[in-house]
């Protein structure tokens, strides 16, 4: 097939890409520097569209940008599915939400997403999100265009950027870094926040999956359904590097964002996802090798 990545230089584009052309896809990759290029090619022929860019990051960059946001992303997500409308109509577009859309104090399956209000600090996010489904069903409507949207948990994995704040990054950052230099480390909240991974090699499987089956769901949680709290996954990295999870100090005054993120696994109960150990065992070793490479 003839697939459009969007993102295609991001953490989850690098890993699809890489994947989608060792089963010998035909890929086109458009990123941040490419953009535009994507109106040059012939009109219906691409057969797969997977629409990942978007511009955010973790570590309070949603609470500090929201105009950034707001203005970048619906601009990023009104322009693809203009081009999707106008050049590739033919075309199955795959595309991610977000966790960030859901309101904080309610089940999160599919048909809950748009009801009530996306959690505090993530309120632009959230929205520009649900704007990208909404847009996906008034093409449908209107043009009978297909689509599929997943809705994520936080993925994990090697290859990622060692700037990546996202939480589980961000604690093995700091408790290998103590690790080796013999301090104590500081982590925001008190560590009963629950957060859900999903390690990259199963997300990479479970989007093409989705691209190979016509009959997909066209909403689900990317979800395995199970949730850990911060502490364990702290205590999971602490006994992978061999540091004392007693020397790490919770604190509680950080904005720590929603309590829980579990996403109810409504349609990939059979599948068989990484476990933790093994998952961030790999994940840890590319952090160790990068650092000792002098990255």
């Amino acid at each position: 097939m003839k697939i459009l990545i969007t993102g295609s230089t991001g953490f989850v584009g690098k890993h699809l890409v890489k994947q989608l052309k060792k089963l010998k896809h035909e890929i086109v990759e458009i990123n941040s520097t490419n953009f535009t290029s994507m109106w040059n090619l012939e009109k219906n022929s691409i057969e797969i569209i997977i629409h990942l860019a978007v511009k955010t990051a973790a570590g309070g960059y949603c609470q500090n940008h929201s105009g950034e946001q707001w203005i970048v992303n619906n601009s990023i997500n009104s322009d693809m599915l203009a081009y999707w409308a106008d050049n590739q109509q033919r075309a199955t577009m795959v595309t991610f939400g977000s966790s960030c859309g859901y309101s904080n104090n309610i089940i999160k399956t599919e048909d809950n997403y748009l009801k009530g209000e996306v959690e505090d600090g993530y309120e632009v996010y959230g929205n520009v999100k649900r704007n990208l489904l909404i847009g996906l069903r008034a093409l449908a409507k209107e043009f009978h265009m297909n689509s599929h949207y997943l809705i994520p948990s936080v993925f994990y994995g090697p290859d990622y950027d060692l700037n990546d704040k996202h939480f589980i990054f961000d604690l093995i950052r700091k408790i290998k870094t103590a690790k080796d230099l013999g301090y104590t480390v500081t982590l925001w909240g008190d560590g009963t926040q629950e957060r859900e991974l999903i390690y990259i090699d199963d997300a990479v499987e479970l989007i093409i999956a989705c691209i190979n089956n016509p009959d997909a769901p066209k909403m689900f949680n990317l979800s395995s359904g199970k949730t850990h709290t911060l502490k364990e996954y702290a205590q999971a990295i602490c006994d992978i590097v061999g540091f004392d999870s007693n020397l790490i100090i919770w604190d509680k005054d950080q904005f720590v964002g929603s309590p829980s993120k579990k996403l109810v696994n409504t349609h990939l109960k059979d599948f068989k996802f990484t476990k933790l150990k093994e998952g961030l065992t790999k994940t840890i070793k590319y952090y160790e090798d990068c650092i000792s490479n002098g990255k």
